[in-house]
């Protein structure tokens, strides 16, 4: 009875997960059916279980970002190659910045008690596992990236000395994990033969096999339709922003093909979430949400620059572009510009909202754990430049509760 209610309610969801039936994928047919699997279908069945064990331990999560993680301990006299240290900023200033394990550390305790994605992922039925592989639920940094320019958006647009619309946020948070699985998927789908050429991407869902491009199509279906649910329950010139948006997530995974400045044009995808944010708190668009974009995506120049350093060497061979190549050796110095340009975009939005001082104080912290966190991050290492990436949602909450608080205070 259940699962014929969850066929009338959800049939695309049902149709996705029959899908695999198909395939070496489909783990038992006991949750669609009374009837004991056959041998067949047990073997099937064990060549799945075996297939998801495997990416599960191919795909270890890293550590909390700490500066000995960071910069690993070299040979005595030879100083590590393409390592932050400050290019174009001086030592001195570089020690008056906060320590950036200190800052993060509080985060890192406080989301260490909470379930990780890849916990959650395994929690969840066998015959999902590669769907929820394939939108990136084991690793959930993506959608805090994607979710907060929204947020800060939201907060932004609240009246002083009132809090932000806490069901607009949730419905954003919630749209945000569906509309990150479903740029995910639109992005698997069109690398899928330079994920197989790359050491960090060859064991995704689609590069390993363990589903198929149909399936992999249909499961976009699903999430862009439950994200369509949420778009039409807004105003209608957050649903205009919304749908033009997504000419930018359809398009982004061929500018790496295109341009030697990718991560600008995901800058231009992941941030547009503060314009529909503000003009879905308030109805219309100003200055300030204008500002916040701009900020946006001058962190995400900064944050994937340094994550397009792990695939570096693979991408030389493979003729893709990244700003990781562009700018080379001036990585850190150019990094610390966007930082600056970030800072300044901030205090723009924070002038023309009539914030109070606690939203400046709290921008000079932000901006500081960036470049303490460039001072530190190694670009040779994947793992350190892997740390600074996922640091950064750290950075955004910063931003966020200086947005809120900047209300009162």
């Amino acid at each position: 009875m259940i699962l014929q209610k969850t066929r009338l309610c959800f049939p695309s969801l049902t149709i996705c997960l029959h899908g695999c039936q198909g395939s070496n994928l489909h783990t038992t047919p006991v949750a669609f059916s009374r009837n004991k699997p056959s041998g067949e279908w047990q073997k099937h069945a064990q060549n799945a279980k075996k297939k998801v064990n495997d990416w599960f331990k191919a795909r270890s999560t890293s550590g909390p970002f700490t500066q000995q993680t960071f910069r690993p301990p070299e040979p005595e006299g030879t100083p590590p190659p393409s390592q932050g240290g400050g290019n174009g900023m001086p030592e001195a200033f570089l020690k008056l910045l906060p320590t950036t394990a200190r800052f993060n550390s509080y985060f890192d305790r406080a989301f260490a008690r909470l379930p990780s994605g890849m916990e959650l992922v395994r929690k969840a039925p066998q015959n999902l596992h590669p769907y929820l592989l394939l939108s990136r639920h084991d690793k959930p940094i993506g959608t805090w990236l994607l979710f907060l320019p929204s947020a800060w958006g939201i907060c932004m647009a609240a009246e002083t000395f009132h809090l932000p619309n806490i069901p607009l946020l949730i419905l954003f948070g919630t749209g945000a994990v569906l509309m990150r699985g479903a740029g995910c998927c639109i992005n698997d789908m069109y690398d899928i033969d330079i994920d197989k050429r790359v050491i960090r991407t060859r064991d995704r869902p689609l590069a390993s096999g363990l589903l198929s491009k149909d399936q992999a199509l249909r499961w976009t279906a699903v999430q862009l339709g439950l994200s369509s649910l949420i778009l039409f329950s807004l105003n209608t010139p957050t649903i205009v922003i919304g749908i033009c948006s997504l000419w930018l997530v359809v398009t982004y995974p061929l500018m790496k093909r295109l341009v030697d400045y990718p991560q600008f044009y995901l800058g231009l995808t992941f941030n547009t979430g503060t314009l529909m944010g503000y003009c879905a708190a308030t109805g219309t668009l100003a200055f300030t949400p204008f500002a916040l974009y701009s900020a946006g995506i001058c962190w995400t120049m900064i944050y994937d620059t340094i994550y397009a350093h792990q695939d570096k060497e693979d991408d030389k061979k493979i003729g893709v572009k990244s700003t990781a190549l562009t700018y080379g050796d001036r990585t850190i110095e150019v990094c610390n510009n966007f930082t600056s340009a970030m800072g300044i975009s901030l205090l723009l939005a924070g002038v023309a909202s009539g914030m109070g001082p606690t939203f400046f104080l709290s921008t000079f912290l932000s901006c500081s754990m960036i470049m303490k966190g460039l001072s530190l991050v190694n670009l040779d290492d994947p793992k350190s430049c892997w740390e600074f990436f996922i640091m950064n949602r750290n950075i955004g909450l910063v931003i966020l509760m200086a947005i809120i608080l900047g209300k009162f205070i």
